[in-house]
């Protein structure tokens, strides 16, 4: 009988001895950058933010179109007579009765419309950046919802597999139990033991249920094909060997979010110099032409006489031309404040880049001292702690063919060793999203020379 349970403890530790640690193969890297480029073209989360920048890219290729010409036409008729019941027909009057034909030409201040144009330029690249960021950032998202389900998933497995050695180890106690071999609050312990991980399993499986339900939303409704673990795990692990390399100053002003934030504080800088500009005189050239009505006589109605004037004056047409100015009068009065409004909103801008860059490098330290530190640990569980809760539990039954133990106290080894495994996965999940969140910091989580706009 002895040998018998040993022969079954040594088939279980084959079972549980986890094939996590096998290297893990994947499909060809230009599998999943595909899957990647599909994915991020395909998912409108994506795209939203590179359509907006594209818009404003074209909108800033139009905005410093010179204003179109105006063309008028008016009806005159004067000198005006006062009074409702008027003729300005009557033979007395001098005929200043036409058609006026006119064209005019806007001229802005120089320079305005070309910043108007960079001001939709950084516009765009502002877009362009945030897209980036969101692109790393989606990516980042979903390759850690399935390394999280695939993590969970076998932490339930070990999990399951503590549930069904208490189920066994409670049968022997309770047997010794009746045999008055062992006290009956170790079968009680032991009954505990198994509420406990039951519980834990549960856990486990609702928070499972809610991954899944999240990942639907990255793949499900775009028609993208989905990318497994093992492809997420290779296309890291080449990635992961070009982090340990120093971060440099010139680095750091690469990280989407500093492009960023120097986009921005250069807005603000040509917004400043428009609104400069828009206390400057605009101009508007205009030239008149207009057609008279023929009169071949007048009434000369003067004191003396009453009579037709066969010689009346010269009625040819009229032209006029000229120039308009915009004369900033009230604009001008309050021109300082608006001008310190713009210097301080540089000066914050340009404090903003700084304080982002002081964040983004402390937080770049600490995710690399995270990822350091959980595959130290990793490597200790795999090739230290691991194997010797092994070894110990082959010692165990050794001494329990001897009669030096308990069946129970393998059992607890056992149980020990799986709980242990199971945390392994947890271990190996951190080191994946700290490799993620330094990816997605430097821009390099994407596949290298490809175009991702959406």
């Amino acid at each position: 009988m002895r040998r018998h349970y040993i022969n079954i403890f040594k088939y279980t530790i084959v079972l549980i001895y986890p094939i996590f640690f096998l290297e893990l193969s994947a499909s060809s890297q230009s599998g999943i950058n595909q899957k990647i480029y599909e994915l991020l073209k395909k998912h409108p989360e994506v795209s939203l933010k590179f359509l907006e920048a594209k818009e404003k890219e074209f909108r800033a290729k139009h905005a410093d179109v010179y204003p179109d010409p105006k063309i008028g036409f008016a009806y005159r008729s004067y000198p005006y007579r006062s009074g409702f019941d008027t003729d300005r027909v009557r033979p007395d009057t001098p005929s200043m009765t036409g058609k006026e034909y006119s064209i005019s030409q806007e001229i802005p201040f120089p320079g305005r419309l070309n910043l108007e144009k960079q001001i939709l330029k950084t516009d765009s690249e502002l877009d362009y950046w945030s897209g980036v960021w969101v692109q790393n950032e989606f990516i980042r998202s979903y390759f850690e919802l399935v390394l999280s389900i695939a993590a969970i998933e076998r932490e339930i497995n070990d999990l399951s597999q503590i549930e069904k050695q208490l189920h066994t180890k409670a049968k022997l106690e309770s047997s010794q139990y009746v045999s008055e071999q062992l006290k009956l609050s170790n079968v009680l312990k032991t009954k505990n033991q198994i509420e406990k991980w039951k519980d834990r399993i549960f856990e486990k499986t609702i928070t499972l249920k809610e991954l899944k339900q999240s990942l639907e939303f990255y793949v499900q409704h775009v028609g993208v094909s989905t990318i497994s673990e093992e492809e997420i795990i290779h296309y890291l692990s080449q990635k992961e060997n070009g982090i340990e390399q120093d971060l440099s100053s010139d680095s750091l002003s690469k990280f989407p979010l500093i492009q960023f934030a120097e986009v921005n504080q250069s807005k603000a800088i040509i917004e400043s110099k428009k609104d400069e500009i828009l206390h400057l005189p605009d101009f508007e050239l205009f030239v008149s032409y207009m057609q008279r009505r023929r009169k071949p006589f007048l009434l000369d109605s003067g004191p003396l006489n009453v009579a037709i004037m066969d010689n009346p004056e010269f009625a040819g047409d009229l032209w006029s031309a000229g120039v308009t100015i915009r004369i900033p009068v009230w604009s001008l009065a309050k021109v300082d404040e608006l001008n310190q409004s713009n210097s301080l909103r540089i000066t914050r801008l340009q404090k903003e880049k700084e304080k982002e860059r002081i964040r983004l490098k402390s937080e770049y330290q600490t995710t690399f001292e995270a990822w350091q530190g959980n595959k130290q640990r990793f490597d200790h569980f795999k090739n230290i702690l691991l194997p010797s809760f092994q070894k110990n539990i082959k010692s165990s039954l050794s001494a329990y063919a001897k009669g030096d133990s308990v069946l129970g106290e393998s059992y607890d080894f056992i149980t020990d060793t799986l709980e242990m495994q199971s945390q392994l996965h947890q271990i190996q999940l951190r080191r994946w999203t700290s490799v993620l969140k330094l990816l997605q910091l430097t821009n390099h989580l994407l596949p290298e020379g490809e175009n991702h706009e959406g």
